[in-house]
């Protein structure tokens, strides 16, 4: 079973910062493997990785956790996952953050609002599970 964190960070305007995965080929949530959902570190490890911030300035807050099935892209078959669902507050202040799309060591961001996750086919299609966690954890 694979065990994963889905990464919520929100802006001012309450939308959700998605990075585009080629593999997916759809933009997703910010995630990380996990042994635990006490496994903070990896969350802290994979923003830092990503943004170039301090571990310092990164606040986690576990929200809840899903085990559910879904169909691996990668492997091509069901797998059963764990997802343990963060909020996580960037405490240290990031420009490139403002705008809407920003490339960032070689993964390319965005902002969602709520609506348009859900309007969104490709990401209907690979990730509607984990849209529809955010509404029922009212994140």
């Amino acid at each position: 079973m694979g065990k994963h964190a889905i990464i919520v960070i929100k802006n001012k305007e309450n939308e959700y910062l998605q990075y585009f995965d080629d593999k997916w080929n759809s933009y997703l949530f910010l995630n990380c493997k996990m042994e635990n959902k006490d496994d903070v570190k990896s969350i802290i490890n994979e923003v830092r990785k990503c943004f170039a911030v301090s571990d310092e300035s990164i606040k986690c807050s576990f929200v809840g956790e899903k085990t559910h099935k879904k169909f691996s892209e990668k492997d091509k078959i069901e797998k059963e996952y764990t997802h343990y669902f963060y909020i996580v507050d960037l405490l240290e202040p990031i420009e490139k953050f403002s705008k809407n799309e920003f490339e960032s060591l070689d993964r390319q961001y965005k902002w969602f609002a709520y609506d348009e996750l859900l309007q969104d086919e490709r990401i209907q299609k690979v990730n509607n599970d984990i849209v529809r966690y955010i509404k029922e954890f009212n994140i």
